[in-house]
């Protein structure tokens, strides 16, 4: 049951990626992302706005070895879906969205604003995707999310009731994500 809630404001597209490292049966990594069509941000307050316009959970197909490989595997296909909505968005109304990216991993914050590398090739070109897309103002804001606001956390662990994912798109309250 989706609900589409009325946006005031310049629309942003706000992307929620998660992973969990070899969690499932097979020890394979799990990857979920939500993507929300939001209102602009507020200053004075942390919550926004928003209707869900994709989610999507699947296995890694790739063998990770780390749980912040698996985290950009999820941050990079949840950007690039951003991206396409983005273009869609655009073609529909005529006006740009801003990409604003939130992920409970910390780690992936800091690695993009470091200059540290890994030694594994295709971690090294996905850091540098990440470090490029963050520093050129493609991504507008990347910022770490707590845990309980990680919406995209119930896609990816059996552990994690959907209850704030569903209260999400049942009231439009993105709880946090301006924090």
């Amino acid at each position: 049951d989706l609900k589409f809630w009325l946006i005031q404001g310049k629309a942003r597209l706000i992307g929620y990626p998660d992973a969990a490292f070899r969690n499932n049966e097979d020890k394979t990594s799990q990857r979920g992302q939500v993507i929300f069509l939001a209102a602009e941000r507020k200053t004075n307050s942390p919550n926004s706005y928003g209707s869900l316009v994709d989610y999507e959970s699947q296995k890694i197909k790739r063998t990770t070895l780390s749980t912040t490989v698996a985290e950009l595997y999820a941050f990079m296909k949840c950007y690039g879906t951003c991206q396409f909505l983005r273009g869609l968005w655009m073609d529909i109304s005529g006006y740009p969205a801003e990409v604003h990216m939130r992920t409970d991993a910390n780690n992936l914050v800091t690695t993009a604003q470091t200059t540290h590398l890994p030694e594994q090739k295709e971690t090294i070109h996905m850091i540098n995707q990440l470090r490029t897309e963050a520093s050129s103002g493609a991504i507008d804001d990347l910022a770490h999310v707590v845990t309980q606001d990680m919406l995209g956390d119930c896609l990816t662990k059996s552990s994690i009731k959907p209850d704030n994912l569903i209260k999400a798109i049942e009231t439009g309250v993105l709880p946090n994500v301006d924090r």
